[in-house]
């Protein structure tokens, strides 16, 4: 069970903004669960059963497959190394998880609404589980931490300077003006750095290259709505929003 925890972690973006669609429980979340635990046990389902689904069709078990994803392989990369094909590791997926849709559906676990939104969303989330590695989350975290750095260089200020403007309240493009920097050579700072960081992930097998170049294709305007976002404050009652690559 320890070794499909990782699995879990890998899986887990293959639910998020579908995670309330899996109906099926994986017997940690009992009747009387609160309804957040509930859901975590649901995703905790569909993600090892992804894991499960992509283990038998290459052909290894849950736990060499899980165990070869903390290493830093891909799912796709282990099915080229059985002479399996990824594409049909992620038909595969793609089958499982629906059927567990339609099942949650036909025992009325799942609103009518959200079935096809469901449903909608599998295949590239499969895609994206089969492709990409565990660290993913964690690659995003550095390519923001880069991105802070670049623009932090490029307005010529310290990053801990920087952090601090937005805690006051400040966009990058406002400490950029402050600074008599360029907006626009900030945001192009960022694209450049970035850029590399999406590079030098694909270069080391962490990215699948196609899912690479539709993530640099977003790259100007999401740097654009980083450095013109004004952070929003505590207390104000909303949740600060995150984007997807």
């Amino acid at each position: 069970m320890k070794k499909l925890v990782a699995a879990v972690a890998v899986a887990g973006f293959l639910l998020a903004g579908g995670g309330a669609a899996w109906a099926q429980s994986d017997g940690t979340a009992g009747p009387g669960a609160s309804g957040g635990a509930a859901q975590q046990g649901r995703r905790g389902h569909g993600a090892r059963l992804a894991l499960q689904t992509a283990a038998t069709t290459i052909g290894v078990s849950p736990q060499d497959l899980a165990g070869q994803i903390r290493d830093g392989k891909t799912v796709a990369a282990v099915a080229t190394e059985h002479s399996v094909d990824p594409a049909n590791v992620v038909n595969a997926v793609v089958a499982a998880l629906t059927q567990q849709i339609d099942q949650a559906a036909a025992q009325g676990k799942i609103d009518a609404n959200r079935v096809e939104q469901a449903k909608q969303k599998v295949p590239n989330l499969a895609n994206r589980f089969v492709n990409e590695t565990k660290s993913k989350q964690g690659r995003g975290r550095a390519i923001l931490k880069d991105a802070a750095n670049a623009a932090a260089k490029e307005i010529g200020v310290s990053v801990t300077d920087l952090k601090q403007a937005r805690k006051d309240g400040k966009s990058i493009a406002q400490v950029a003006k402050d600074h008599n920097t360029s907006v626009d050579d900030v945001v192009n700072a960022i694209v450049k750095q970035a850029t590399s960081d999406i590079d030098q992930a694909v270069k080391d097998g962490k990215l699948d290259s196609k899912r690479a170049d539709q993530i640099k294709q977003k790259l100007p305007d999401r740097a654009k709505t980083l450095v013109n976002r004004e952070p929003k404050q505590r207390g104000a009652g909303t949740t600060p929003t995150t984007t997807q690559s």
